[in-house]
């Protein structure tokens, strides 16, 4: 009995294993095309790779309206002053980054402070004072001591030909003039100053009222038993240590006033005609010429605000610090939602996962949407033009957190949660981490490890770590796009 099941199973073997075997072989081949198909599609991906293509961003320089009601004043300056420059900008610093804006002031409160309904006024007033314009002007044309002029920084941003720019210019060609005005358009008009102006409020009052609120309630409790008593002062002790920590701290309230250097075709053309001499050709008269010209203006654009909540905790300077860089942080990328002229376009990190280098330190958000632009020369106008390619959106659980902080690192004062508090919460993996890069999981999918805490508060503490350990923002929607291609913010 046992000899004809073996015969049996040997016979099954036998007139299956062809057929696995053919299964199998089709199964490697199915695996070794998948495998042909994905390093096409890199290589395809590499042939378009356009991150060494240099995208033209907007110039900035930025400014500080100085107080003497600061908190720390020369830690507030210098925080300022030493805050990493928005990198999604040419660093464009004409002047000094800060100024007193008492002596363009007409009224002073008792401290010596501007009336704040004077800060738009006094911000003219210092602008056309200090010429920045013209200053702005100067940097873009590295212009020299004795007057004269360059066009080795458009050449450089732009990705232009500095010398052939110069000949055209004298020349005065057809070719030379499209070319001066495509590096005017994309360029010197893209020029913007930034004045920021702070307020640092005192904590304390608001803390007192509500510490005085709680401690009310807590005295309204009762204690008729042991538990009751301990539940009491407990509450007591919860309520005191807040408030200690609270009071210790500013709210800073910012707004950011927004310039756009004026540079059009009529003014352009004034400034090559009269005023332009490079160093083969200086001229005295020239050079005084733009000394006293009036040619170059700022316009104003608007303005935004932000706010943000600081506790100074074990180290107030350095809270104080981290309080300033934030805030301006925070206002620069409120002004960007608010005026297209401001908004950056940045490049495609990468086309599949589309993802780009920008994330909550820019004011990125869920449900954030944006263009995907193409940047191309047309050849009948030699001017450079962008080309909308698609439509993206943010992948939700994938925004990289790069906000500045204590420890120059992803924390924010009004996350929901930013310190997990049970060691029950499961790490996020480098397996989960690119999951959620390349698409094929969302957050929600990865296992959670149960612990004393909610569900609520376990993924909020799953987001945060993923956000720290991310070093960008994935987006959804469309194909075919490439590393290099730019992205522009819609609403």
């Amino acid at each position: 009995m046992e000899s004809k099941k073996i015969s049996s199973l040997t016979k099954y073997f036998r007139n299956t294993m062809p057929r696995f075997g053919a299964v199998c072989l089709k199964g490697l081949l199915l695996v070794f095309m998948l495998l042909f198909c994905q390093v096409s599609l890199m290589k395809a991906q590499g042939s378009k790779n356009m991150t060494s293509v240099k995208y033209r961003r907007s110039s900035l320089h930025t400014i500080l309206m100085e107080s003497k009601k600061f908190p720390m004043r020369d830690t507030v300056i210098r925080a300022y002053y030493n805050a990493p420059f928005p990198d999604k900008y040419n660093n464009h610093t004409a002047g000094p980054k800060s100024f007193d804006p008492r002596p363009f002031a007409t009224r002073l409160d008792s401290m010596g402070n501007p009336d704040p309904t004077e800060h738009p006024s006094i911000i003219s007033k210092y602008l056309k004072e200090s010429q920045m314009a013209r200053s702005l002007v100067a940097k873009w044309f590295n212009r020299k001591s004795d007057g004269s002029f360059s066009m080795d920084t458009i050449g450089a941003r732009g990705s232009y030909d500095a010398s052939a720019l110069q000949v055209s210019i004298a020349k005065g060609s057809a070719r030379g003039t499209a070319m001066l005005a495509d590096a005017g358009e994309e360029l010197i008009s893209n020029t913007f100053v930034v004045v920021t102006q702070l307020n640092f409020y005192s904590n304390a009052p608001i803390a007192k009222a509500v510490y005085d609120g709680a401690m009310e309630a807590v005295k309204a409790m009762g204690s008729s038993n042991g538990l009751e008593t301990l539940v009491k002062e407990s509450a007591r002790a919860g309520v005191e240590g807040t408030y200690k920590m609270a009071k210790e701290g500013y709210t800073v309230l910012g707004r950011a006033y927004l310039y756009q250097l004026v540079w059009n075709d009529s003014v352009a053309s004034v400034f090559y005609k009269t005023l332009w001499m490079d160093k083969s050709n200086v001229s005295t008269e020239r050079k005084a010429d733009f000394d006293k010209t009036d040619l170059f203006k700022l316009k104003y654009i608007g303005d935004e605000n932000a706010r943000s909540v600081v506790l100074l905790g074990s180290s107030p300077k350095h809270a104080i610090e981290v309080s300033t860089i934030r805030i301006v942080s925070n206002v620069f990328s409120r002004l960007q939602k608010k005026y297209d002229v401001f908004k950056t376009k940045t490049p495609l990190f990468t086309g599949y996962p589309i993802t780009a280098k920008i994330g909550m330190k820019e004011g990125l958000d869920k449900g954030d949407r944006f263009e995907v632009l193409e940047q191309v020369l047309d050849p009948g106008t030699e001017r450079t033009r962008y080309v909308t390619r698609g439509k993206i959106t943010i992948h939700p659980d994938s925004i990289w957190d790069n906000r500045y902080s204590l420890a120059n690192g992803p924390i924010e004062e009004d996350s929901e949660l930013t310190q997990p508090g049970s060691d029950a919460i499961g790490s996020v993996s480098d397996e989960e981490i690119q999951a959620i890069l390349n698409g094929s999981v969302s957050l929600k999918e990865i296992d959670i490890v149960a612990g004393s805490l909610s569900k609520k508060e376990e993924k909020i503490f799953k987001l945060n770590e993923l956000r720290r350990k991310l070093d960008r923002t994935t987006f959804e929607g469309g194909k075919n796009y490439y590393s290099g291609m730019l992205i522009r913010q819609i609403r």
